[in-house]
């Protein structure tokens, strides 16, 4: 005859792992131009993205201003800007990287990327 404890019946509840879906990124240049489509968290510049488009993996495709851009690369204009970040440079000579040492005015240059509608 079975005691009272032999009789008892243990439930086990497991509780399966929070799946957390991977980041998908696109890694591009100072030029928005594609570096690569992965997971993984690699040093620079980055956004991310959705599925279908790290499916696509275009390498056409350029980023500007944080967004991807299929147009043409004919309708892509960069230019330099002044700006409060980026290189120095003497206020009267853009072509001229001032180093520390330079005593006249200088001005900060950025490029800007603009898409052509």
């Amino acid at each position: 005859m079975e005691t009272e404890q032999e009789q008892e019946q243990y439930q086990v509840i497991f509780e399966a792992p929070k799946i957390i879906p991977p980041e998908l990124r696109l890694y591009y240049d100072d030029k928005g131009k594609v570096i690569t489509y992965t997971c993984e968290k690699i040093e620079g510049d980055y956004i991310v993205i959705d599925a279908a488009t790290f499916a696509a993996a275009r390498p056409d495709v350029r980023v500007i201003n944080g967004k991807i851009s299929t147009v043409a690369p004919n309708a892509v204009v960069s230019k330099l800007m002044p700006d409060t970040e980026g290189v120095e440079c003497p206020e009267e000579d853009v072509s001229i990287i001032a180093n520390n040492n330079y005593k006249g005015k200088k001005t900060k240059w950025k490029m800007v990327t603009y898409e052509l509608q």
